[in-house]
């Protein structure tokens, strides 16, 4: 079966819903302007320079060789209504899950030059037990190229239909005898997006980093959207400088947002989060 990730104008909504929901990704074009993606994309490639000096500190990268866990800054500046809470992609969540979303992940990564191939995983588990069939998408990642990415620069690599497949296990990694399997039925793309395009996946959907083999880092903000949930919001409340309440409330999405004078760790610390559970596990493994 050979099918192509489908693009859509940034206002048909629910016809990109359904592409989610059909195969578990979606691009829509244009749907940002490009001044806050290029002011972005600035501070994040000099972020870039002090999170990999930050990293040397350490020993190094604590994720796979070339792919940062990074975000943009979580500061008035450089948060941008049309980019945190853009009113097309607001949209296309409302009607994938008919009602008020909830933005539980604002961070991102980058790849650098010369990174490897990730190993094939998802960012989310199957909710249903083996066997089951997979329960309707619950949660979708925003994925916002900066600068665009394409086969030179390590565009990611999705496995359209995927979200589908129930994977099990306390690893979110899929394993070799599926993926092999799944190839079979649709092989893998690496769509190409401009500056301005968002793609929009099922948080289980299948995918992996690959190389870039271009000059430069190729940054992806990641902002995850999940349904709206009738007893309690998410129990991890995420933390934005004072000043970006005007950028993020008041249009249609739930931030789970608290506003705050103090500092916000927001470059080494999720790193420092990935170093410090590795230790551990090697920890317990020994």
């Amino acid at each position: 079966m050979t099918a192509t990730i489908q693009r859509f104008p940034p206002d048909e909504a629910k016809c990109a819903a359904q592409a989610v929901v059909e195969d578990g990704c979606v691009i829509l074009e244009g749907a940002i302007p490009v001044a806050p993606l290029a002011a972005l994309r600035r501070r994040m490639d000099r972020d870039t320079v002090d999170l990999l000096r930050f990293c040397a500190t350490i020993g190094g990268n604590p994720r796979e060789r070339g792919h940062l866990q990074q975000g943009p800054p979580p500061f008035a500046d450089y948060v941008f209504g049309d980019v945190a809470m853009n009113r097309y992609v607001n949209a296309l969540a409302q009607a994938l899950f008919g009602g008020r979303p909830q933005l539980t992940f604002y961070n991102g990564n980058t790849n650098c030059p010369g990174s490897v191939r990730q190993r094939l995983h998802m960012d989310g588990r199957h909710s249903t037990a083996p066997g089951e069939p997979a329960a309707p998408t619950s949660a979708v990642v925003v994925n916002i190229p900066p600068g665009g990415m394409d086969g030179g620069n390590g565009a990611i690599e999705l496995w359209p239909g995927s979200h589908r497949v129930t994977v099990h296990g306390e690893q979110q990694g899929v394993p070799p005898d599926m993926e092999a399997q799944r190839r079979g039925t649709r092989a893998p793309e690496n769509p190409r997006a401009v500056p301005g395009d968002v793609l929009i996946r099922d948080v289980r959907l299948w995918h992996r980093g690959v190389p870039n083999n271009a000059t430069r880092p190729r940054h992806m903000i990641a902002l995850i959207l999940s349904a709206p949930r009738d007893d309690e919001r998410s129990g991890r409340t995420l933390r934005f400088g004072r000043g970006c309440e005007g950028a993020l409330e008041g249009r249609g999405v739930d931030t789970n947002a608290a506003y705050v004078d103090e500092p916000v760790d927001y470059l080494f610390g999720p790193t420092k989060r990935i170093y410090r559970h590795r230790l551990n596990a090697k920890g317990r493994a020994a």
